[in-house]
């Protein structure tokens, strides 16, 4: 049976090659999420060191066989001083620290912004204002995903809301559909709605970036399957419009955040396959470094994704 991706969940996968702890690396060629498949190995290290371990207690606590009369051997006993200090485990690097070695908009070469501030008026003289309806679709869903009203938003808007292509398209939507059909309208919408509700007003303390990483790699409640990454971005670009921007995957060979980053900036943020952080916090990250990038030189953050997707593409970046 062929390998389905767990983004977008088509049967799509592609061999990237071995990664450093020898685990297969993944690539969808549908939606372009990399992964590493299995679970991380333990070192050959700490097998060693621990059957060293068991060999160590097996030697001191087995009892030798005494013939009668025979006085039993004697434990050894450690002397203070007389042992070697353990060695302290290598320290496992902290969220903080993580993203403190994200990159950063002084990570950008200043040629760079200056040829950006050109390309931005060029931008600007042809399309000075983003596509009203999209304003307008915005502002309905998210008075209908607040707290009072989602409970009332009616199935047939929020089928509509997935299948969508206002506000940033979210992909190939099949598994959804399907997954929503096997439930019926009623109860598809009440897993679609747990959803909304878990992702922006989750009662448990994990910060959004962490319930977003539950969300896109689980199919268990409060998660949905066929709700993914690029939806759930979606469902953030509207509640939050001032913060999220429109653009819905992490890295995509048809251009995500990471993507973008390095095709406009010159950064090189960290591939989803090699790096030791969530989906979630990666999503939340470059979100936003490109959103302070970008500064406040538009009308709103879709007209600034406007924006990014029209300079990735400009023959002027060679």
């Amino acid at each position: 049976m062929a390998l389905a991706c767990p983004t977008c969940e088509q049967s799509a996968a592609e061999y990237l090659g071995m990664a450093d702890d020898g685990r297969n690396m993944m690539r969808c060629t549908s939606c372009g999420h990399e992964w590493v498949l299995g679970a991380k190995p333990i070192s050959p290290r700490a097998i060693s060191q621990t059957t060293r371990s068991r060999s160590t207690t097996t030697r001191t606590t087995t009892p030798r066989s005494t013939t009668p009369g025979a006085t039993a051997p004697r434990t050894r006993t450690s002397v203070p001083g007389s042992s070697r200090p353990a060695r302290s485990a290598r320290p496992v690097e902290g969220v903080e620290m993580a993203r403190r070695r994200f990159p950063t908009v002084d990570d950008v070469a200043p040629g760079a912004l200056v040829r950006l501030e050109s390309l931005r008026k060029e931008f600007l003289a042809d399309f000075p204002r983003p596509d009203p309806e999209a304003g307008l679709y915005r502002d309905v869903y998210r008075q209908a995903f607040e707290a009072d009203a989602l409970p009332y938003t009616t199935p047939v808007a929020l089928k509509d809301f997935a299948n969508s292509k206002v506000v940033a398209r979210p992909g190939n939507m099949s598994r959804f559909n399907d997954e929503w059909k096997a439930l019926g309208n009623q109860q598809a919408a009440e897993a679609f709605r747990g959803v909304i509700e878990y992702l922006l007003r989750g009662e448990e303390p994990a910060a959004q970036e962490d319930r977003l990483t539950t969300l896109i790699t689980s199919d268990e409640p409060p998660a949905m399957p066929g709700f993914r990454e690029s939806m759930l971005t979606r469902v953030l670009c509207i509640a939050e419009p001032e913060r999220f921007l429109p653009i819905l995957v992490y890295s995509s060979p048809a251009g995500g955040k990471r993507e973008i980053a390095r095709r406009v900036f010159g950064l090189e943020l960290p591939a989803p396959a090699t790096t030791g952080q969530t989906i979630g916090r990666l999503v939340h990250w470059s979100n936003d470094l490109l959103v302070e990038l970008v500064g406040h030189r538009f009308v709103d953050l879709d007209h600034a994704r406007q924006f990014l997707w029209w300079v990735k593409d400009h023959p002027d970046l060679g």
